[in-house]
């Protein structure tokens, strides 16, 4: 659950730190640095999936390797009951 909250706040963090400078300039009437800050949002967007999936990938597979485990765990403790 601990990871689940960090991912959360890190992917969050990364989209106001990249919507930040948008609001920033948002008061320009300019259609290009509007349009730059479309690319910077989407940009960041992508690298924050990006960190996301990076952090979860390993988090999943720690998951199922527990998992594997347990059930392994199980197997063992009724074949020594019987």
């Amino acid at each position: 659950m601990k990871e689940i909250n960090f991912i959360y706040v890190l992917k969050r963090s990364i989209i106001v730190f990249a919507v930040l400078p948008f609001f920033m300039t948002s008061s320009c009437s300019n259609s290009e640095e509007e349009q730059t800050a479309g690319v910077i949002e989407q940009t960041t967007e992508r690298i924050a999936q990006e960190a996301v999936d990076r952090i979860q990938t390993p988090i999943e597979k720690a998951n199922l390797a527990k998992e594997l485990q347990e059930s392994h765990n199980i197997e063992v403790q009724q074949a020594t009951e019987q």
